[in-house]
């Protein structure tokens, strides 16, 4: 009964790492991804814990202190980065050199230990994109870590599934939450960078309505007096206030608001959307001078008499 609950256990907490691990990738800010990542490799950690309890332990304590070696790391790279300094730069890079130390020596250790000359090539080249990854995680921007951890996950599942049937085992060898793991960082990388193509359409679309409106706007701010702005068949208002109103919403829409993040950036937003609104009011000023036009003309025409 106890080795059942701690099996349960193991898959809650397997459950959990899915999560953190599928949202850690969604989030753009480097310290917040680093944050997440350590808080979901802690969960990982105690999901080998509690499946060393219910089988046995010596065939999780690796994997346990692999978990809390990655929990560790990112957190250790969390703290670095708050603030830019140089000694905290300094420290970082130190840090880095001995993550990928002890990772090169455990893996090192490993793969000669391994009995198939097949599994400590597969091994090698997980330990390649393991090191790839310590490096990504430390390195600036939003790409490198996704890039890296995406190869590395790829190499895990062939660990996961292949091996064992290299090692002479079947199927029921395979790590099934590992598998779903790493196939959730996998996922969140690709959702990632779709949802990032997606936002670059929308984009590319606003640059287009917004030259649109600029066309349309120096056309018939040409036309001085109102009567040639009708008459120019240029401008058709309903047309144009549709064509507007899309234009702000997609302005809503590509607005990135992780990248908000100090005065510069939030300045940069709030002069787009001010250009925009100075758009809408000049539309609308443009169809009240259409509107009070087209009222002149009624009123200046003579009241017909009604022949009785």
């Amino acid at each position: 009964m106890e080795i059942g609950v701690w099996f349960i256990i193991a898959q809650i907490l397997g459950v959990i790492t899915i999560g953190f691990e599928f949202a850690s990738y969604q989030i753009k800010d480097k310290r917040k991804y680093l944050l997440v990542n350590g808080i979901g490799s802690m969960f990982w950690a105690l999901m080998f814990l509690a499946m060393g309890m219910a089988t046995t332990m010596s065939t999780q304590l690796n994997l346990f202190i692999v978990g809390i070696y990655s929990s560790v790391r990112a957190l250790v790279f969390w703290w670095i980065t708050a603030k830019d300094s140089k000694r905290r730069r300094v420290g970082g890079r130190i840090f880095l050199l001995v993550m990928l130390a002890i990772a090169l020596g455990a893996g090192i250790t490993l793969i000669v230990g391994l009995p198939t000359r097949e599994t400590q090539i597969l091994q090698a080249i997980a330990l390649f994109f393991a090191l790839c990854f310590v490096i990504g995680q430390y390195l600036p921007g939003k790409h490198p870590v996704r890039i890296t951890v995406f190869m590395y996950a790829v190499i895990l599942l062939l660990n996961a599934t292949p091996l064992a049937i290299l090692d002479g085992h079947g199927i029921e060898r395979w790590n099934v939450m590992g598998i779903i793991i790493e196939l959730a960082k996998m996922t969140s990388v690709i959702v990632f960078y779709c949802l990032m193509m997606h936002r670059q359409v929308l984009v590319n679309k606003l640059e287009k309505i917004k030259a649109a409106v600029n066309c349309q706007m120096t056309k018939i701010n040409s036309f001085s007096p109102a009567a040639q702005l009708t008459e120019s068949g240029l401008i058709c208002m309903n047309q144009l206030e549709k064509l507007v109103a899309k234009m702000v919403r997609l302005e809503l829409s590509v607005i990135d608001k992780e990248q908000i993040t100090n005065c510069t950036n939030s300045e940069q937003q709030t002069k787009a959307m001010l250009d925009d609104l100075k758009t809408v009011h000049d539309v609308k000023m443009m169809m009240e001078k259409v509107i009070r036009l087209k009222l002149q003309k009624i009123e200046s025409k003579p009241i017909p008499k009604v022949v009785t």
